[in-house]
């Protein structure tokens, strides 16, 4: 019997961003929309927004200046 998937939702999609500003790394989620990564260092709370869409990049993980 396979176990009820409400209890094991499917991940969140996310990227990986090096903050440069404090040398840290964090995983910034998809929006509830699915428009774009939203997210903030972990630091020093800079925000950061990358659109997502068709015809981007498969890149899973990037560099913020």
């Amino acid at each position: 019997m396979k176990p009820s998937n409400s209890r094991n939702p499917s991940p969140r999609p996310f990227i990986g961003i090096l903050f440069k500003c404090c040398h840290v790394y964090a995983r910034v989620y998809l929006n509830h929309d699915g428009t774009a990564y939203a997210g903030h260092c972990p630091k020093c709370a800079a925000s950061l927004t990358v659109k997502a869409g068709p015809g981007g990049s498969d890149q899973r993980f990037w560099t913020a200046e």
